[in-house]
């Protein structure tokens, strides 16, 4: 019961989120299209395009976030919040406060960030090192 009941709360928690989301975004994308290109000389343009960028560079970031608020709120709907999409095992309530939108366990986040940075937690990484050395003649210094 525990469980259902810190979903209920992460449910409403992530549901304000959204909302307070979609305003952000909505002001950063006005601000960006905000840019009064016929005022000012060169300083001014440059300094409105930044301005543009950045505001633009905010609604993207803020609209990725968005897309997986949306996604853990459908998956609550479904019943399956919570739960690791690698292995199936059931997320930690208090991962899940920390980051109430994480589809992965922490092991399985970990994987994911492992692969995704070109890092193998395998150990068969080192006999394939010990192989191509061995058919290389070389011994262990490289």
């Amino acid at each position: 019961m525990a469980r259902k009941d810190a979903f209920l709360k992460l449910h409403q928690s992530l549901l304000a989120k959204r909302s307070a989301l979609l305003r952000k975004i909505n002001e950063d994308l006005s601000l960006a299209c905000s840019i009064d290109e016929g005022a000012g000389d060169e300083a001014d343009l440059a300094m409105d395009t930044e301005q543009h960028e950045i505001h633009s560079q905010l609604a993207a970031l803020e609209s990725r976030e968005l897309l997986q608020i949306e996604e853990a709120i459908r998956q609550i709907r479904k019943g399956t919040y919570g739960t690791c999409e690698s292995c199936q095992t059931r997320i930690p309530v208090t991962r899940l406060n920390a980051l109430p939108f994480t589809t992965h366990c922490i092991h399985c986040q970990r994987q994911e960030e492992l692969v995704g940075n070109g890092v193998s937690s395998g150990s068969d990484d080192w006999s394939r090192e010990s192989k191509a050395v061995s058919r290389s003649g070389r011994s262990g210094s490289r």
